[in-house]
């Protein structure tokens, strides 16, 4: 099964959806979550306990789209087209949820409501929103024209517009209702695309047999790594760089769009360097080089040592090799690029490894101090990197 192209103008439809999803996201995604870190330790004042209840939550979220995407990819018969609004719609009434808790005089059971629904609904998101392959086509069409590199440029500057707004007069909620607004025109150029209807060939409990099947054991464990690594990159290491930077929001927004931006120009040159040492083909030298960049993150003690960390990791190996979209925070099987059952176990096991460092994250602050259950979930997120070139590598010379 894999989702149709659809025409030129649908082409074009998709990548106009995709390029505002992608700047919703990158502006709203980790910031929406930090919203809630910072809400969470204002109101009990004990760092541990906030973790302990962020990891708990995005858990739910990610619990949610583990038990649905069998489902939502059986309903993939009634249109893809129909899965990608329904998608889309959720991720907008995420964010309304997120907006409302900057009204006046709400009450702490209401904020908390809100919260717990805005997780739902980024769950529901997480399940449904199936995007085909013609985003691969809509890529290629697009090329690395001066258009790609504007495009990706101003994704990468929403993280610094997004802290900036934050820190101004109810910017909080002004952001939220921008990024709601901004999913909800993502919406419109749908209409231009043509439906499409495949089908599931597995039912719901043969989706899970096949997932924990020995066949499948190897593609199992590399979407474990890759969840795990994804949740350490967009969750974890954001809460852990925003307490490193004084819990300072437009600091926040500075590194993360700067280091993007570095990155562009930086990721080819390691490349270059890398392809003529020939180092590339070296299994050992890609793990050694995921396996660092992940533990410079452990010496990071000032906003400028957290850039630095974040310039490495993002030049030394591109997380797209990880099914990870770093300009807008969002992690999806193949790239966002096939839609079959297979992408579905991955999708599985991309969530299964989110909650399994998230409980990780969790149960370690329930015994040390979170500075310590930081280190020790990055240490973890660096050895998931390094297997996870490791058994990509393996498995790509199995095919």
């Amino acid at each position: 099964m894999r989702g149709s192209v659809p025409a030129h103008a649908g082409v074009r439809a998709l990548r106009a959806h995709r390029l505002l999803m992608r700047l919703a996201f990158g502006a709203g995604h980790i910031f929406a979550w930090v919203i809630v870190f910072r809400g969470f330790y204002l109101s009990n004042g004990n760092l541990e306990a906030t973790l302990i209840g962020v990891a708990i939550l995005y858990s739910l979220a990610q619990g949610i789209a583990f038990i649905l995407t069998p489902l939502s990819g059986i309903a993939l018969r009634h249109g893809i087209r129909r899965a990608l609004v329904y998608g889309t719609l959720t991720a907008a009434f995420a964010f309304v949820c997120m907006s409302l808790l900057f009204t006046q005089a709400i009450s702490d059971d209401f904020a908390f409501g809100m919260i717990v629904s805005f997780v739902i609904l980024m769950g529901l998101h997480r399940a449904l929103y199936w995007i085909p392959y013609a985003t691969a086509a809509a890529e290629m069409h697009a090329g690395r024209s001066q258009l790609f590199w504007l495009r990706e440029t101003l994704i990468a500057l929403m993280p610094l517009l997004a802290g900036v707004l934050i820190t101004i007069p109810r910017g909080p909620q002004i952001l939220l209702s921008l990024i709601s607004g901004s999913i909800i025109l993502a919406m419109f150029p749908l209409t231009m695309i043509p439906e499409s209807y495949e089908r599931f060939e597995w039912g719901y409990r043969e989706t899970f047999s096949q997932l924990f099947s020995p066949f499948n054991r190897g593609p199992l464990w590399l979407s474990l790594f890759d969840g795990i690594q994804g949740v350490t990159l967009l969750l974890i290491w954001p809460l852990a760089a925003f307490i490193i930077i004084g819990q300072s929001f437009s600091a926040l927004g500075v590194i993360l769009s700067a280091t993007l931006c570095i990155a562009f120009v930086g990721r080819p040159i390691v490349r270059r360097i890398l392809r003529t040492l020939r180092a590339d083909r070296s299994t050992t030298v890609v793990a050694v080089i995921a396996f660092s960049s992940w533990v410079l993150r452990l010496s990071a003690g000032s906003p400028l040592q957290v850039a630095v960390a974040d310039v490495y990791y993002h030049s030394g190996i591109s997380p797209r090799r990880f099914s990870v979209d770093a300009s807008a925070s969002d992690q999806s099987a193949d790239g966002g690029h096939f839609v079959d059952e297979y992408t579905a176990l991955k999708e599985m096991g991309m969530a299964l490894g989110r909650i399994l460092a998230c409980a990780f994250l969790a149960l370690i602050a329930l015994i040390v101090n979170a500075q310590s259950a930081f280190a020790l979930t990055i240490i973890l997120a660096a050895f998931s990197a390094a297997g996870s070139v490791v058994l990509s590598r393996r498995l790509s010379r199995q095919v």
